[in-house]
This record gives structure tokens, sequence and C-alpha cells, in this order.
């Protein structure tokens, strides 16, 4: 099995061989605060092979989508709302019907099965396009959650190299940063926002010198200006404020 299904209110399970219709999200935009805020839609997506634990009536209410791994642990999970569930057409599927937030990447059904073979390997997000590098953060923020050192607190290193040379995009930023300060399959946030919280909590006031290679690449990608409250400013110059703040000193390298 590779998914289940806990319903939260009765703590039952229903186990899937696949979903199909769940990964369908196409969403790429340096901006996830607009996308975070726009209303919860109804989704409906399908189990394949589904085993139950429970009556299928009383199966209803807020829910969790877990991924699994080979060997049948959580490595992640999506929190949905509402949930009701229905015989399918044919004996083979049970329906869901849902309030999701964002919906699940298309990319990240590729990801969660490439992760059930392998860790992830050093500079593995590089492989997909920009717009797909959304998925790869999905992913690592769902397995960082899931994963005990993601409860943990580690003492940071003194210094961190990040490569720059694939930052042709915010999401790729984001997909580096995690990579360089947590390793391959790292994560630190996926918003500027997210980035600023997770470095306070990680760093908890200790400096940190980033060597931060091919900075020209992100400074050209990352020139678009951005509206917040102090005024106008660029992404990248953005970004670099939030890890001064921080006490990351940056070294181009």
């Amino acid at each position: 099995m590779k998914y289940s299904v806990r319903f939260e209110e009765s703590d039952a399970f229903v186990f899937a061989c696949d979903l199909e219709g769940f990964f369908v999200g196409r969403y790429s935009d340096d901006d996830f605060g607009a996308l975070l805020e726009a209303e919860n839609s109804r989704v409906t997506f399908r189990l394949v092979w589904p085993t139950l634990d429970a009556p299928i009536e009383t199966l209803r209410g807020d829910i969790e989508v877990l991924v699994l791994d080979a060997e049948g642990r959580p490595m992640g999970r999506y929190p949905l709302w509402g949930a009701k569930l229905a015989v399918g057409d044919t004996p083979e599927y049970l329906v869901v019907t849902a309030r999701a937030g964002l919906s699940p990447h298309a990319e990240a059904r590729r990801l969660w099965d490439r992760f059930r073979v392998s860790q992830p390997r050093r500079g593995e997000w590089c492989t997909l396009e920009v717009g797909a590098r959304e998925a790869w953060l999905e992913v690592a923020g769902l397995r960082y959650a899931e994963s005990p050192s993601g409860r943990e607190n580690s003492v940071p290193p003194q210094e961190i190299v990040m490569g720059g040379d694939e930052i042709k995009d915010v999401a790729s930023f984001f997909c580096a940063i995690g990579e360089a300060f947590r390793g391959p399959g790292g994560y630190i946030g996926q918003s500027f926002t997210e980035l600023e919280e997770s470095l306070e909590d990680y760093l908890q006031g200790a400096s940190v010198r980033l060597v931060w290679r091919d900075i020209s690449v992100a400074r050209s990608s990352l020139s678009a200006v951005m509206h917040i409250s102090d005024g106008p400013i660029s992404k990248f110059d953005l970004l670099l404020e939030i890890l001064s703040r921080n006490n990351v000193d940056i070294i181009p390298g």
C-alpha cells in the first residue's frame, strides 16, 4: 500500500494501492502568500483497491492523506477537511470529496515514488524544471515535518556553502538553501515569512557564514520588485535582509 487516509475523529484508516486525481496542482508562484490566502477548494479523488477498517458510513470529517514508504511508515501527510467517502462506479475504487488548501502538486507524485526507493541526492532538485521545483519544496517540507529531526534542535554549523548557479526563481532559492542548511532534500521554508521563522528557530541568535557561490545568478533572476509595508524592494534584496536579520553573514563565493 502506498497511501492511507486517516479519519481524525474516529482514528480509522483506509489504505489504498494508489490515488487517482489527487496530485493535480500546477501552482508555480514566487509568492506563496497569495495562494495560501485563497479560499479552500473542493477536491475529489479516488482510492484504488482500498482496504477499510471501519464501516464506510462512519468515515466522515477531517482527514489526513498519508504517503507511505516501502515499509508502510508515513513519509508525509496532507490535511483535508469535511471529507465524505462514497463507493465508486466499480469495486476497486472509493471516491473521496473534501476541502483542501493548495492542491498537491502534480510533480509531487513522482517525487514521493522516487523517495520510496532511496534518499534524495545532493543537487537532485536541479533536475526539475523551473516551474516544477515547488513540488520539491512541498515534498521536502512534508518529509521534514514527519521526520524526528523536524522536532529536534540541532547545533547549526558556523559556515555553510550554497551553490547558486541554479537559483533561477524563488522556489530554486528555497531548494538551494534548504539543502545548504540541512543536506540533500533538506528544508528551511518555502516563503519569505517561513524562512524568517525557520532561521529564528534554528539559529537561536547564533551567527552563521553563508558562502553563496554564483550569487550573481540570483541577483539577476530575483530582481523583480515587491511592494511590502516598508516600500518597494527586490526579491533578492528582501532575502538578503531576512538573512542579515538572522545573523547570516553572506560571503559571495
